[in-house]
């Protein structure tokens, strides 16, 4: 707070910043709400921070300061402060830039009229990591007092957390760089995701896939494990060989043998003609047996020795024949708990799970839920280029609802509400009735949150999920509010206008 042109309590301000230096994780966030108390408290009316990225610096964090506006005075700044800033690391100011014999001859001051600038560098370990340039208009003592003083302790504070800011945003930069390399190099068609648990998930894919390795799929219903039984096949030498699936659930022991191995005619009653089976015709390809558990203890000890051998002999033929095949199985039930109970051989447990990979229930990954909603309302949209949307509650719902039936689920109410919408906007009765009893989002987002793992990595990404799932929620809401004309949506909320439009691009981006 300012008073009589003086700033009050600077040390007090300057703890509350270091607190919020500390505790704040959110780099793109950050800067700007700590850069509003610095013109807050020096009084200033416009500015930026300069970063350092690679051998340059760029422009970023803007307050009141727009480089879109039509004005040439809005969107002119002294880049020579700027320079002098970086190259001797110390504090500039200058009461009236354009009268200031230091700056007055360069070009980027020429427009900028009566005006008060301070620029502070960014130092840690003796580096220059950015710079706080700071404006004041109409006052001709230029800043008052005190601000050069605190713009200066603040510049020290801030520097370490500039430079750690930086490095984590790098990090996160070469992590969606790997994942673009990722999704470049591999067909994941159909898997839609951001998360890192499903990240980590299609790395496991692409790295055994070219393998003959048996892969055992686990995950609850709905949550695509076929869809990454696909993708180890379309990533192999096996591509252009049949991908054969065979569903396995409520086949007796007689009809899944036969669908397995196959028969001649007259095994059994009804075999009118030789059937060379599911394992015969994806010689040379990919078998996905979907619910292997559901397999009875006859047929487990013929599929054992096929997975042996590679060889499998036809009901009611004499012989065996040699077929090259590699097996992905997928089960939503505890195989381990099967064979303590003697519903599952345990030769043919380690046998199928050579590598086994498991898919994450929805609930677990929140933040694909936008991914995959915009998925399938562009699968669904009745005519090119008309894609509907969603109001904020019925967005707010389907990203609090827990989906006991994970994507299929969703993919379904997505569906259902647009094939019932009379127009583009898809709003909550449209979705069936249990969504609309699902917690807010906000709410969802921190209760729902399952440990796995209780590290700090675990933490920040809980923590980034529940902060992302609120902005989503917010964010909606306001450009709903505001028709969806960002100025509107500024006045409305008091957030810059540009804060808004980053908002809007990194959700779209999301």
């Amino acid at each position: 707070m300012v008073s009589g042109g003086a700033i009050v309590e600077p040390s007090e301000r300057l703890l509350s910043i270091a607190r919020l230096l500390l505790s704040e994780d959110d780099d793109a966030r950050a800067p700007e709400v700590l850069f509003r108390h610095v013109l807050e408290a020096t009084s200033a009316d416009r500015g930026f921070i300069v970063v350092r990225e690679g051998g340059s610096f760029e422009q970023r964090f803007d307050v009141r300061f727009d480089r879109a506006a039509i004005s040439v005075q809005e969107r002119t700044w002294s880049r020579s402060l700027v320079r002098q800033a970086i190259e001797t690391g110390q504090v500039i100011d200058s009461t009236e830039l354009a009268r200031d014999p230091r700056f007055a001859s360069q070009e980027s001051v020429v427009g900028l009229g009566a005006c008060a600038v301070l620029a502070a560098p960014l130092l840690h370990g003796g580096e220059v990591h950015g710079v706080v340039y700071l404006e004041r208009r109409g006052h001709a003592l230029g800043f008052p007092p005190d601000a050069r003083r605190f713009v200066a302790e603040f510049a020290e504070l801030a520097g370490a957390f500039l430079r750690r800011a930086l490095e984590r945003e790098a990090l996160r930069r070469r992590t969606r760089s790997l994942e673009r390399d990722l999704f470049a190099r591999h067909d994941f068609e159909g898997i839609v995701t951001r998360h890192p648990l499903m990240i980590a998930l299609l790395r496991t894919v692409a790295q055994v896939a070219d393998t003959g390795a048996t892969v055992l799929i686990r995950g609850d219903t709905g949550t695509g494990k076929e869809l990454v039984a696909r993708a180890l096949h379309v990533n192999s030498g096996r591509r252009h060989k049949p991908f054969v699936t065979l569903h396995t659930t409520a086949l007796p022991g007689t009809i899944l043998e036969s669908e397995l191995f196959g028969h001649v005619r007259g095994a059994f009653t009804g075999a009118d003609r030789d059937r060379p089976g599911r394992i015969a015709s994806a010689d040379g390809g990919t078998l996905f047996l979907d619910e292997v558990a559901e397999i009875s203890p006859e047929v487990q000890a013929k599929l054992l020795r096929f997975l042996q051998f590679g060889e499998i002999q036809r009901l009611g033929a004499d012989r065996t024949q040699k077929v090259d095949v590699r097996i992905v199985a997928a089960t939503h039930q505890d195989l381990s708990a099967l064979v303590q109970t003697g519903r599952l051989r345990q030769d043919l447990y380690f046998r199928l799970k050579v590598i086994e990979i498991f898919v994450p229930p929805l609930r677990e990954r929140r933040s694909d839920i936008p991914l995959l909603v915009d998925h399938f309302l562009r699968t669904h949209a009745r005519r090119p280029g008309e894609v509907a949307r969603l109001t904020a509650r019925a967005e707010a719902a389907l990203g609090a609802y827990d989906y006991p039936g994970n994507v299929r689920e969703l993919a379904h109410a997505v569906e259902r509400a647009c094939l019932l919408a009379q127009g583009l906007e898809l709003d909550l009765p449209l979705f069936p009735p249990e969504l609309a009893a699902a917690p807010s989002a906000a709410t969802a987002a921190g209760a729902a949150v399952d440990f796995t793992d209780f590290t700090g990595d675990a933490l920040e990404q809980a923590k980034q999920i529940a902060t992302t799932e609120v902005e989503r929620v917010f964010l909606a809401g306001l450009m709903k509010r505001a028709e969806g004309n960002v100025s509107q949506a500024a006045r409305l909320s008091g957030i810059h206008r540009s804060q808004i439009q980053k908002l809007l691009a990194r959700h779209r981006r999301e």
